[in-house]
């Protein structure tokens, strides 16, 4: 009786009225292609970067093309447009490549009291190979965000726990400086709990072997982890080259199928849903991308979806509320889950702003998890910052 009455207290804490309106909210949306208030933003901050990873070509753009400084981008930020932005993502290339990005880091915990002041949480993607650069950077920047309540999210580039690692990223001496990095910043953690640190894991032919491996490294050191196969796009990761190269084979799809069907994924949704994925053929998980989340590229491009070639305009050179208010922002937002590129989109993290705005799927995990799973998913997908 008191284990049934605890579900029922963790069930009633989640606003799930709210998301029952929020999933008819969702349907009027695409109905008629308008927005609403962005909650998450990637900003590739460059193209640029020291690896040479088999399965991206991204540092293969020009040295000609133009790239957004720390100043545009503290600019673009102080939009009020932004006003409800919840979790900002900064990604490349390798972000640690961008002049003062410290001072980026400074200026987006300024405009949090003035412009983002629902703003929670900065995560950021990176190889991990700038060891020295990194933790001078992160230690000057993590008492300013500390005080500015918002926390720092680490994704590391982790393909292999050794040298394999360093052949997958075309970088040698890779693993001994990623390592020193995730060293260095676990000591910073220590003082500084709002620094999460994480392993991001393309599954390829080259590394279906060694996930395991990747896994205990991550246990031992204290790191979250994200594992999904590879993608081919002519967009974010410009690889269509690559796909013979990568391709998993039938034997290597069942290995990843055992993989994710490990008790120790048991709160994952992301991985039921490439489970499910690896058995159908298509992606089932909602999508929001041109609701409350946009991908930004270096050079100020601004898309709905960070895999499709489709852009809004360029955000300097149109105002960003025009853009997302444009009849083009309009047209691929009713178009969402029905592209080509949807069926197959394992792209990892786009859920987590989905399955609160769109609503109706999340509230469906109730009735596949129970009031004390849905519980457990809600607190490991971080995603009270969504429910005020």
């Amino acid at each position: 009786m008191a284990e049934q009455a605890s579900e029922a207290a963790e069930t009633n804490s989640l606003p799930l009225l709210r998301l029952a309106g929020r999933g008819l909210r969702y349907r009027y949306l695409r109905l008629t292609g308008r927005p609403a208030l962005p909650q998450a933003l990637s900003l590739e901050l460059t193209r640029r970067c020291m690896a040479r990873c088999l399965m991206c070509n991204i540092w293969r753009t020009s040295r000609e093309t133009p790239e957004l400084t720390a100043a545009d981008w503290l600019e673009l930020l102080a939009d009020p447009l932004l006003r409800d932005l919840r979790e900002l993502d900064l990604t490349g290339g390798e972000p640690f490549l961008l002049a003062d990005l410290g001072g980026l880091f400074a200026g987006i915990c300024r405009l949090k009291t003035s412009h983002l002041p629902k703003l929670q949480s900065i995560a950021i993607t990176t190889n991990g190979f700038l060891s020295e650069r990194i933790l001078e950077v992160v230690a000057q920047a993590l008492p300013v965000l500390d005080q500015a309540g918002i926390g720092l999210v680490f994704a590391f580039g982790l393909d292999a726990a050794g040298p394999l690692h360093d052949r997958i990223r075309g970088f040698p001496g890779g693993w001994e400086k990623l390592a020193a990095t995730i060293a260095g910043l676990a000591e910073l953690r220590k003082d500084h709990p709002g620094l999460v640190l994480g392993a991001k894991t393309t599954v390829t032919r080259h590394n279906i072997g060694a996930l395991e491996e990747i896994v205990r490294f991550a246990d031992d050191h204290g790191l979250f982890t994200i594992i999904s196969p590879y993608i081919v796009t002519p967009a974010r990761y410009a690889n269509l080259d690559r796909d013979d190269d990568l391709a998993l084979s039938e034997e290597d799809v069942e290995t990843l199928k055992r993989f994710y069907a490990s008790p120790r994924f048991q709160w994952s949704y992301f991985r039921c849903e490439l489970l499910r994925y690896l058995e159908e053929g298509r992606m089932h998980k909602p999508c929001s991308a041109g609701f409350n989340y946009y991908f930004i590229r270096s050079n100020g491009d601004l898309h709905p979806c960070p895999l499709r070639e489709a852009k809004l305009g360029n955000v300097t050179q149109t105002p960003l509320t025009e853009l997302i208010k444009s009849p083009v922002a309009a047209r691929l937002r009713r178009g969402i889950g029905r592209f080509a590129e949807c069926p197959a989109c394992t792209e990892p993290g786009l859920e987590r702003y989905a399955l609160p705005f769109e609503g109706f799927h999340y509230l469906g995990q109730l009735f596949r998890l129970g009031p004390h799973g849905l519980r457990q998913l809600h607190r490991h997908l971080g995603l009270d910052k969504y429910f005020p």
